[in-house]
């Protein structure tokens, strides 16, 4: 039995919001890593991310802006609202938990699992050197070699990348949820650090997550769609010649613990008419339409980049 439209929309708009706060590992050439911390700000601020029409015909299109409006009587989502044309939807926590558990993608408790190791790893630094804060690579997370080692292109380095992966999937619930952040360097490598809210939110147990067995194909498909569509909008992100960018720290300018090095954080800053040209990513303005993409933005773990820009993610 083929899933609903309400279903599969539901866990396509869970695919974009995925896509938006997974680490942002490049490209680093065009206006792509502004565009995710704009969309990433404007869902925190609760505007929501802009709805676009995935229908291929004007019934299917009628038929999704029809299933938003069940879906938010449904206390699923919040639609924006401008002049009768939803411009932009933000998934509501219960929205979200039906997506994963329709989608079989990790959920709630995969975040928290994340939150507590990192915390246990960031307490034992502040016992070590009396740093009540830092960051920590992933590599200390997923159990990889120190300093990404053994992550080329055999097939110990394949399995390594995998476990990279994993600790990303599951880690994105909690940056969605604001229990984690993440930062990377000029190679796509990644760093997070816990919030209040995660440290907070440790005190709870999570719900058990859903199980991957019970996914439905049609609700897995539309996450897949949705979360290539806003890789391809992000890395497709107009910019402008006059932009100044984002102006980062050094990455290893902090103290090495052990193994580990904590980076100082960065300041995104952003100039130019770029930040309004992605904007529209993230709040439903300029509704002109998105540039066309040559493909999605794929996350390499530890694959080196070919710029030498750098953003906080």
């Amino acid at each position: 039995m083929s899933a609903s439209v309400d279903d599969t929309l539901i866990c396509r708009l869970a695919g974009e919001l995925w896509a938006v706060f997974a680490p942002w590992r490049g490209p680093w050439g065009g206006g792509g890593a502004t565009a995710a911390y704009l969309a990433r700000r404007s869902f925190c601020s609760g505007a929501g991310l802009r709805w676009r029409h995935s229908g291929r015909d004007r019934d299917e299109r009628d038929e999704n802006v029809e299933a938003l409006g069940r879906l938010e009587r449904r206390g699923l989502l919040h639609r924006r609202v401008e002049r009768t044309k939803v411009i932009a939807t933000r998934l509501l926590d219960a929205g979200i938990e039906r997506a994963c558990s329709l989608a079989g993608a990790p959920c709630w408790s995969d975040g928290w699992t994340a939150c507590e190791r990192l915390a246990a790893i960031e307490d034992a630094r502040a016992t070590m050197t009396h740093l009540s804060t830092g960051w920590t690579a992933e590599w200390a997370l997923a159990g990889t070699p120190p300093h990404w080692a053994g992550c080329g292109g055999n097939e110990t380095g394949r399995a390594n990348r995998r476990l990279l992966s994993v600790l990303e999937e599951r880690a994105i619930p909690a940056l969605v949820r604001g229990w984690l952040l993440s930062g990377a360097d000029l190679h796509g490598r990644v760093w997070y650090s816990i919030t209040n809210g995660g440290r907070a939110a440790l005190t709870d147990a999570p719900a058990d997550a859903p199980s991957g067995a019970d996914a439905d194909d049609d609700c897995v498909l539309a996450w897949r769609e949705g979360a290539h569509a806003m890789q391809v909008r992000l890395a497709a992100a107009p910019r402008s010649e006059r932009e100044i960018g984002l102006l980062p720290l050094p990455v290893h300018g902090g103290p090495i613990v052990g193994d580990d090095v904590v980076p100082r954080g960065n300041v995104p800053t952003v100039g130019g008419r770029n930040y309004a040209a992605a904007a529209h990513l993230a709040t439903g303005a300029n509704v002109g339409g998105d540039m066309a993409a040559t493909g999605a933005a794929e996350s390499h773990p530890g694959r080196p980049a070919s710029s030498t820009r750098r953003t906080d993610s």
